[in-house]
């Protein structure tokens, strides 16, 4: 089942390559407003961090984050920096359902047999829907955080002293990733089924016949995800300077594929079940 939804979401691929040129556009714009706000806000900043090789101690680094903590509250370029983050986030967050939105209308028309372009369409329909599913998503991945951050914030003050402490953080972030993975595709499968008008009742039980299955799929796209992280560091350091950064700049493409291809895969699985052939 998973090799037979992969191949034909390959499929379904080749008639939404517009979108993945858009997506292309979109995320490499967005690196480059990130990349010019990392060089003017943040760099600055950790030119100020102790280094460690010229006689930093533990004791530097406790100012730094206490001078840190101050200009926080204090200091109004700080301020606006970070208000300018966040607005960037908030941003980027209302925009990705509205772009998932308009791939699961174009992902339905095409199994009806329309040919034609339904991307923004389907934004358009689609779009608040799925950002309420998003805000679903958001509220079920911020709720573990409420016990666990405790415990991960006296860790994280601890690991100021002994970065060895900060080791003990990873069991904690494991489970919650894997738990916020899980609350992912869960609600994936129910846009799939508020978008198709099939229902989310029954997409939630679809979901719960072919949850083996959709791990699979995922595992494939994270894997292949992994092995094109690995090459473009590989090539990076091999063909230094102007090949590097064009790698660079041209990795958004593949990676902006796999994730599109990941939810074709995950829809073909939905459909295989809930429109059997």
């Amino acid at each position: 089942m998973v090799k037979r939804s992969i191949i034909r979401s390959w499929y379904s691929m080749k008639e939404q390559f517009y979108i993945l040129i858009l997506l292309f556009i979109y995320r490499l714009l967005w690196g480059y407003f990130m990349y010019k706000f990392v060089k003017s806000a943040i760099v600055p900043l950790l030119l100020h961090y102790p280094d460690a090789h010229a006689g930093g101690s533990s004791t530097g680094r406790l100012l730094y984050y206490i001078e840190g903590q101050m200009a926080l509250s204090a200091d109004p370029d700080v301020q606006r920096w970070i208000w300018m983050l966040l607005a960037l986030s908030v941003l980027r967050l209302l925009l990705s359902p509205f772009i998932r939105a308009g791939l699961l209308h174009e992902l339905h028309q095409e199994r009806k047999g329309e040919r034609g372009l339904f991307f923004f369409p389907g934004m358009r329909l689609y779009g608040l829907p799925v950002l309420l599913f998003s805000i679903a998503e958001w509220i079920l991945a911020a709720l573990p955080l409420y016990f666990l951050f405790p415990k991960i914030y006296t860790l994280l003050l601890s690991g100021i002293f002994d970065y060895k402490l900060l080791l003990k953080l990873v069991p904690y972030v494991l489970a919650w990733l894997v738990y916020l993975y899980l609350v992912r595709l869960m609600l994936l499968y129910m846009q799939f089924g508020y978008t198709g008008g099939t229902g989310i009742l029954s997409s939630l039980l679809v979901f719960c016949k072919v949850l083996i299955s959709s791990i699979g799929v995922s595992a494939v796209f994270i894997a292949g995800g992994l092995l094109l992280w690995l090459l473009n560091g590989v090539a990076a350091f091999l063909l230094p300077g102007l090949p590097a950064l064009l790698i660079r700049q041209c990795s958004p493409l593949p990676s902006t594929l796999f994730k599109m291809w990941d939810i074709a895969a995950q829809y073909q699985l939905w459909r295989s079940k809930t429109f059997p052939q």
